[in-house]
């Protein structure tokens, strides 16, 4: 599965991708948690492993936290979309 998205490697500089008026994607490189603190609405968090393999999904309302230990990468899509199942691999383009 192909998934088009604004892609970050430094998750403080990631800026406020899903609060827009129209939600992107957002790929975290190289992070196995997330908050929703500060945000608008939900998303999911789909966390990821070395191989762009899914290894965990979260759906998060605002105020929420939510981490896997064996992450190297979260990709965050807005609450509306339906996000991958456990096992699919991705492949993220950054956008």
């Amino acid at each position: 599965m192909e998934i088009y998205a604004k892609c970050y490697r430094d998750p403080l500089r990631r800026g406020l991708g899903l609060m827009l008026r129209k939600p992107r994607p957002v790929f975290l490189a190289g992070v196995n948690s997330v908050h929703t603190w500060f945000m608008l609405g939900p998303i999911w968090a789909v966390f990821l492993d070395g191989e762009s393999r899914v290894i965990d999904v979260a759906y998060l309302r605002p105020w929420r936290l939510h981490s896997a230990r064996e992450a190297t990468g979260v990709l965050e899509l807005p609450g509306g979309e339906k996000p991958p199942k456990k096992g699919d691999v991705l492949e993220v383009v950054c956008v």
